[in-house]
């Protein structure tokens, strides 16, 4: 995978001489149409040729500038190792000076690339003045002691250990890691607090010849609210409130290809809110793998739905030369839920010589198979809120630190989920990952595992999963991280035999983590 680094704060001023004049206060694409409040009182924008028309901002932004991506640091001998500071600082976003939390230094962490069967350690300094916490996304990994456990607090001054045992057999595919202590984790990624973690060995699971002129490339979805002074809004965040939103901190970066060049996208939203329906003029994404998990069956899908935490691995080529855009539709999360407008997020701009496009692929691992296993106990999850008052509730109740269900190791178990409120909710859940078997009970046909799925406002949704290698307490919970925050969130404690464990710990996180 070859990414260049972040450009520079050098580079960002140059490229401000460069383009300032040229596109500034440009009449704004097609998007912002839908978001005349936004453009009417958008500030100064500039932009370039090759980005085309200004894309609607609620803060001065550069636009236009080729793609770049964070740094990236991979494992060596078995072992990735390093230190995380978090603090509060600035950084760049679009060119601008935004002030947020930040990870050694930067709006977003370094990307990690590991191997199956790595280690992966984290010493997490924090200087944030609050509690936190650090949860690496999607892995199948221990949720206790100082692996992936959500439910221990990282106090402010104190310096944590975090070791993260990776099983050999991980999927390889676009994983994250981000803030997560209850109370805190909507304002924390919505801050900065957030990276990108990837398990290398997907590329190998294509075909020869494809791999040899494969283009990787980070799309990391991101959005941005500012206080007047420049401060990102970490207090009473309104999801649908104007926004700028950003493809790894940049506003419609540019991406070059060759006519009939592939490119692997790594489509991920790290939002912490508000959900993308992306759409890429001129082709169809070929879905390789979703949630990091390899599909069964490569299928073709103009639009992808990415409500907070999803992410998709994707291919896609164009075959003539021209500008293309990558956009996020309008999307409407329903009665009680937001509304989002269409914006462009990236172009991809086709020029050259071409080149000839290699056979797809058309599977990338096993179908999952959970329809064959024997359910060991079904269980009822239902979702529901009081968004006035900012509550939300698992089986009527906000989070409390307690055990919810208690499944027992090695067995497969079904849920029913059901949504009884009038928006869309993105259900998560930690260590294992599932199949999903109906959606408003129409059978669904999974090409894959994934860790997040939509449940519809006034549906359901079955899902399987089985409690395998790790017992131990972990959470679901719903992924708009407000919702997180406000109580949509529970504990499951898997053991050994199926039932409650008296020495497991209540959590301590339904009380820790809200700011005085």
């Amino acid at each position: 995978m070859q990414v260049p680094r972040r450009a520079t704060l050098a580079t960002v001023l140059l490229a401000l001489i460069g383009v300032v004049g040229l596109a500034g206060c440009a009449e704004g694409d097609s998007s912002d149409v839908a978001d005349a409040a936004v453009v009417s009182a958008v500030p100064p924008r500039s932009t370039t040729p090759e980005g085309g028309a200004a894309v609607a901002a609620t803060f001065p932004t550069v636009q236009g500038l080729p793609l770049t991506e964070p740094e990236v640091l991979r494992s060596r001998n078995g072992t990735l190792a390093l230190t995380l500071n978090l603090d509060n600082g600035e950084y760049q976003v679009a060119g601008h000076t935004v002030k947020g939390m930040t990870m050694n230094g930067q709006f977003m962490g370094p990307t990690l690339v590991i191997d199956p069967g790595d280690t992966l350690t984290f010493s997490v300094v924090n200087n944030l003045g609050e509690p936190t916490n650090i949860h690496e996304h999607g892995l199948h990994v221990s949720p206790i002691g100082i692996s992936d456990n959500v439910l221990r607090t990282m106090e402010p001054g104190s310096t944590s250990p975090v070791v993260v045992n990776i099983p050999t057999t991980q999927a390889p595919g676009t994983y994250w890691y981000h803030a997560h202590l209850h109370g805190l984790t909507e304002a924390q990624v919505m801050a900065g607090l957030f990276g990108t973690l990837i398990i290398d060995g997907l590329t190998d699971l294509l075909p020869t010849e494809l791999q040899a002129g494969l283009s990787e490339h980070l799309v990391a979805l991101h959005d941005y609210q500012l206080t007047a002074d420049g401060e990102i809004v970490t207090e009473n965040i309104d999801s649908a409130a104007p926004t700028t939103r950003t493809v790894n901190g940049m506003v419609n970066p540019v991406l070059t290809s060759r006519p009939g060049q592939t490119q692997l996208l790594r489509l991920a939203n790290f939002s912490a809110d508000i959900w993308y329906r992306l759409h890429l003029d001129g082709a169809a994404f070929s879905v390789i793998a979703e949630d990091a998990n390899p599909v069964g069956r490569v299928e073709k899908k103009d639009e992808l739905l990415l409500p907070p935490g999803k992410r998709f691995d994707v291919l896609v080529a164009l075959p003539k030369a021209g500008s293309y855009k990558l956009r996020t539709l309008p999307y409407d999360q329903g009665p009680a839920g937001d509304k989002y407008p269409e914006r462009v997020l990236m172009t991809i701009n086709v020029a050259g010589d071409p080149v000839a496009t290699p056979p797809q692929p058309t599977t990338m691992a096993p179908l999952p198979g959970y329809e064959h296993d024997v359910i060991a106990k079904r269980r009822l999850v239902w979702l529901s809120e009081d968004n006035e008052a900012g509550k939300f509730f698992v089986n009527g109740k906000q989070f409390d630190g307690t055990v919810l269900f208690t499944p027992q190791l090695g067995t497969t178990e079904e849920w029913t989920i059901r949504n009884v409120t009038a928006e869309d909710h993105p259900f998560h859940i930690h260590v294992n990952d599932f199949q999903v078997m109906s959606v408003k009970g129409k059978r669904y046909d999974a090409v894959s595992l994934q860790d997040i799925v939509k449940v519809p406002a006034h549906g359901q949704v079955v899902i399987r999963m089985r409690f395998e290698t790790f017992t131990g307490s972990f959470v679901f919970h719903c992924h708009i991280l407000a919702h997180e925050d406000g109580g949509m969130m529970a504990i499951v404690d898997v053991t050994a035999d199926g039932k409650p464990d008296p020495s497991s710990p209540v959590s301590t996180m339904a009380t820790m983590g809200h700011r005085s």
